[in-house]
């Protein structure tokens, strides 16, 4: 694996909102990974798509926003649950054994991985997050500092939201 890029240190106020632990910046590598999802026929499809994944050690993947949207959208369908959701992340789980991301209640949509990411508890599964905003979109495990990572980067975005709108009018 080749190291793509380093994400920015977020805004200082903010890091004194989140956990200390949260890294001021981090390496990530560019990967590839299947996305499985059901069509119209509800038939599997697969596809193999881009990833930006961080260390071993560390737990968290970055997506393109149209497979994101893509899997929150099979998710709606499929389970007929509407978006009363927040709408900027949507729960899931990360399966440990088969490596993979997916809903509780439908085995599809889902993103299959090569690397395993560390074990939040002694199940086969980890929770983890989708967040949907941003250029590219995050998959985390939750309770770790890549989590309080995400939080805070999309925090500080919403924060900066009104400021640079002004800016651009100046």
């Amino acid at each position: 694996m080749r190291v793509c890029r380093y994400f920015p240190r977020p805004r200082p106020g903010l890091m004194r909102r989140v956990n200390a632990q949260v890294p001021h910046r981090r390496p990530f590598h560019c990967a590839k990974a299947q996305f499985i999802t059901i069509d119209d026929d509800g038939l599997p499809v697969a596809s193999q798509t881009e990833i930006r994944i961080g260390e071993p050690h560390e737990a968290y993947v970055y997506i393109e926003p149209d497979i994101s949207n893509a899997i929150r959208s099979s998710i709606t369908r499929q389970t007929g649950m509407g978006l009363v959701q927040d709408l900027k992340k949507l729960s899931l789980d990360f399966n440990h054994k088969s490596l993979y991301f997916a809903h509780k209640a439908v085995p599809y949509p889902r993103l299959e991985i090569t690397q395993n990411l560390p074990r939040q508890n002694t199940g086969d599964t980890s929770p983890a997050t989708l967040w949907l905003s941003g250029n590219w979109h995050a998959l985390t495990l939750d309770g770790t500092p890549d989590e309080d990572f995400e939080r805070a980067s999309r925090d500080s975005a919403e924060e900066l939201k009104d400021t640079l709108e002004a800016l651009k009018h100046t």
